[in-house]
């Protein structure tokens, strides 16, 4: 397949996958009124789960549905959405740096990898995969420093770029420190920091929407303009 199409292929993707991310968000939001509904109109019931034995009765479920609705599924979608982001970056990332190895000339391959490989495209992976993992422990701005560098897109924009880094920092702190803000989120997220070292963690609902604006724009822009560079 033809780089082009096989950016367009994960650009459709991802847009997709970032839909349905979304889609989850409301679909769920939307099944919990209904139980709330149903509650409310008299229905009682008893569940258990049978792996922690937990008894959840219908006055224990529409306490919890409100902390389900307002955190753990917000804060879950959002951990999605900057996943797929993610994904998306390092995919682009891999397709170009495979298919223009030039870039890659000066770095050293361990002579066994050589001898163990079966052709030039095994050793080119080889090659792409240990760039990309030394990459990826690096801060989004590295990232896109780097994405600069290597592919000349142009985009996105530093406003953007800046609040891709908070979100990632954001998503960072909820799956790294229960949620709780440090001063590595502080440095991470730069001057967009929505919090300070010792707070708690918000992803409200307009945050959230913002945030799904804002990488389906970056994943949109960096494709497209990867695509406009290609034949």
């Amino acid at each position: 397949m033809a780089l082009v199409d096989e950016i367009r292929e994960i650009r459709d993707r991802v847009l997709a996958d970032l839909d349905s991310a979304h889609d989850y968000f409301m679909d769920t939001k939307t099944a919990w009124r209904l139980v709330k509904k149903i509650i409310a109109a008299g229905r009682t019931f008893a569940i258990r789960n049978k792996t922690t034995g937990t008894l959840t009765t219908q006055v224990d479920l529409a306490t919890k549905a409100r902390g389900y609705v307002a955190q753990q599924i917000t804060e879950a979608t959002f951990q999605q959405f900057v996943s797929i982001f993610e994904n998306f970056f390092f995919d682009l990332l891999r397709l170009w740096l495979t298919a223009y190895p030039q870039s890659l000339g000066g770095k050293k391959v361990d002579f066994k990898a050589v001898l163990d490989a079966a052709d030039k495209a095994e050793i080119t992976q080889l090659v792409v995969s240990k760039e990309l993992n030394e990459i990826l422990y690096d801060r989004p701005t590295g990232w896109f420093a780097y994405l600069e560098d290597k592919v000349k897109l142009g985009c996105p924009s530093e406003n953007e770029k800046e609040r891709i880094a908070e979100a990632k920092a954001s998503r960072d702190v909820l799956v790294h420190n229960r949620g709780i803000a440090s001063k590595t989120y502080e440095s991470k997220a730069g001057s967009r920091a929505r919090y300070q070292d010792g707070q708690r963690i918000d992803i409200p609902e307009h945050y959230l929407r913002e945030t799904w604006d804002l990488i389906r724009k970056v994943m949109s822009d960096i494709s497209n303009a990867a695509i406009a560079k290609l034949p």
